[in-house]
């Protein structure tokens, strides 16, 4: 048991996952296979990034309490109530969202010291996860709690730019699309983040270059940045719409305490390293480029021993 824990805090220094002949060839192969290999690791990265999240957690759950009480229905007896105004709804809401800026703030400290495990794990690297997430954090706690205050400040902005839109359509029909777009960068500003918190761990940028870099890999590469954020983002809220609710909370519960969180920042981490191979590794001299990933010039043949070679011994 000790040995399982002391895998789990400090990893498996020097030990390769995989020879030569065994890497993958693609970033998919790659992805799989490392998701299989570490996906124990996963779960233990889980429970770290709840602790930083609960605050997130509580106030959204007691949130969520209070709104499904206001809507009016009784879910022990299903009878309709006397219901919040649509006012009060609506700052019910902007409160809540207002005091998710700190509790992101929380959070991303705890997302910023996870990135280096991460980054390390999705291209075949060995990681102290401990040690790794302390020095992480210590040495990148402003710009996790920078990131964490934007998109704290993304959702509260773009729920009052959507409201107010939403009421000036009754006008015109054209408010539509302002309407539209400030929910479009605030997509992409969720997107980019799947970037900021491995290259803040990988490169030494300031804080708006490393903003301006994401933001602009996020567009070059968006319909990829998309496929990878959407799913794990958008699933949940699916499943929660269509079942019904006494079996949903169960199953989110399970998801997110398991793996939820981990899994998505795995995803990220991969396709960010990806990005990082496309766009920055092959213009810094020494940088490593497609870690984890088998050589295309590697022939197996080359690793053949063969009869001659014996005699040659």
């Amino acid at each position: 048991m000790s040995g399982l824990f002391n895998s789990f805090y400090y990893g498996k220094a020097g030990k390769a996952d995989f020879t030569p002949d065994q890497l993958p060839k693609n970033r998919v192969q790659l992805f799989f296979s490392m998701l299989r290999v570490r996906f124990s690791g996963l779960i233990g990265l889980n429970l770290l990034h709840i602790l930083f999240s609960l605050p997130a957690i509580i106030w959204t759950v007691i949130n969520a309490m209070v709104l499904i009480y206001g809507s009016g229905v009784n879910l022990e007896t299903g009878e309709i109530t006397e219901a919040m105004s649509a006012g009060e709804m609506s700052g019910n809401i902007m409160f809540y969202l207002l005091i998710m800026i700190p509790c992101l703030m929380i959070s991303s400290l705890g997302r910023m010291g996870l990135a280096m495990p991460m980054r390390n794990w999705a291209r075949d690297d060995h990681s102290f996860v401990w040690s790794d997430f302390k020095d992480t954090v210590k040495a990148n706690w402003k710009t996790a709690l920078g990131i964490g205050f934007i998109s704290g400040l993304s959702l509260l902005l773009t729920y009052v730019g959507f409201t107010y839109y939403s009421a000036m359509t009754a006008r015109s029909i054209l408010w539509i699309v302002p309407q539209v777009l400030i929910v479009v960068f605030c997509c992409i500003w969720w997107m980019a983040t799947m970037l900021l918190y491995p290259m803040a761990v990988t490169y030494d940028m300031k804080f708006r270059v490393l903003i301006q870099n994401s933001i602009i890999m996020t567009l070059a590469r968006l319909p990829i940045a998309f496929l990878c954020w959407a799913p794990i983002t958008f699933i949940p809220l699916i499943v929660a719409y269509y079942v019904p609710s006494n079996i949903v909370l169960l199953i989110l519960a399970v998801y997110y305490v398991l793996f939820g969180f981990s899994l998505y920042q795995f995803l990220a981490a991969s396709y960010a390293n990806a990005c990082f191979d496309r766009f920055l590794n092959p213009r810094i001299e020494g940088a490593d480029v497609n870690k984890g990933l088998r050589d295309p010039s590697y022939n197996e043949e080359d690793d053949t021993v063969t009869d001659e070679d014996i005699k040659n011994l």
